[in-house]
């Protein structure tokens, strides 16, 4: 069992681990436009408000991160924020797997796949419907959309799926 100052230095780190991918992220692709030669005004502009929008959902993250972190120090928590998606279809007997972060845009922010949980992750010969479950607590509330891979001796198919945290 993990202590409570763990928590929050491992929530921190995970905190700081995807604002540093997003930052570089943006800055790999104005990186790659100047080398290219095809950085202009609507680029710079493109980016300044990528980086502003980035900027305050940092801001924001980080906000809600500290009072999380102040809640679990002081033992006063209120507990995670969990979620549950409204059930999906899959083909009987498949092995579910997401394949991908459920994402609420483009660029625009993620719910990573340590976050998600499916149940069940195996469907039963004659089940075709599972669901989605997930920790919310750190993430902007909104719709996050994305992919599960269903597996059966058949073949592998895509559903496409969604879970709104609160």
């Amino acid at each position: 069992m993990s202590s409570r100052a763990s928590d929050v230095i491992e929530g921190y780190t995970t905190l700081a681990s995807s604002m540093l991918e997003r930052w570089s992220a943006l800055a790999s692709k104005a990186a790659s436009k100047v080398d290219a030669g095809a950085y202009d005004a609507t680029s710079a502009a493109e980016d300044a408000a990528a980086g502003a929008t980035l900027a305050v959902e940092g801001a924001e993250l980080w906000a809600t991160w500290a009072c999380e972190a102040v809640a679990k120090l002081t033992g006063v928590e209120g507990g995670p924020n969990i979620a549950k998606s409204q059930p999906f279809h899959a083909p009987a007997g498949a092995a579910l797997e997401l394949a991908e972060p459920l994402v609420k845009g483009p660029g625009l922010g993620q719910l990573p796949i340590s976050a998600v949980t499916i149940e069940p992750p195996q469907l039963g010969s004659g089940d075709t419907l599972f669901t989605l479950r997930a920790d919310g607590s750190g993430y902007r509330g909104a719709t996050y959309v994305g992919k599960v891979n269903a597996t059966t001796d058949a073949g592998t198919t895509t559903v496409t799926v969604w879970i709104t945290i609160p």
